[in-house]
């Protein structure tokens, strides 16, 4: 039996590439961090290496392992806050997925919306205290 009605979920990943600053395109070591947060109570954290991906990838990749997580302690309202608008718009259907290494990901995480009563996306800027706690956490990952 799930334990709570309505969870909040902050998450962000972290992607370390060769000359990041130089706008490098290509995969990097990658973490995510996650919050779940109920009724304004943080109850768990969560670090997960992810391996070498994108930094979409890894945000997607993140979500979806926050999702599964999720499943176990909730499984009606779900709100996902994360940094990357573009993900976030992808979810909420305002863009497409032009990337066909992408499409999965994005399916997966519909699949897994299955498990709730209700999913809802937003995006938060990455300057927030949440974003700056689910940054951190990836980061030590």
């Amino acid at each position: 039996m799930a334990k709570y009605k309505k969870l909040k979920i902050v998450c962000d990943a972290c992607c370390h590439k060769p000359n990041a600053h130089l706008g490098s395109v290509g995969k990097g070591k990658s973490a995510g961090g996650i919050i779940f947060i109920s009724n304004d109570t943080e109850i768990e954290r969560h670090g997960v290496y992810l391996g070498e991906m994108t930094p979409p990838q890894a945000e997607y990749t993140t979500m979806i392992k926050a999702l599964d997580k999720a499943a176990g302690i909730c499984r009606d309202e779900i709100e996902v806050w994360m940094d990357s608008e573009l993900v976030i718009k992808q979810m909420n259907g305002d863009y497409g997925i032009k990337s066909e290494n992408m499409k999965p990901l994005y399916d997966e995480v519909k699949r897994l919306e299955n498990r709730f009563s209700n999913v809802k996306y937003y995006h938060h800027k990455r300057e927030t205290k949440l974003a700056k706690e689910a940054d951190k956490i990836a980061e030590i990952e």
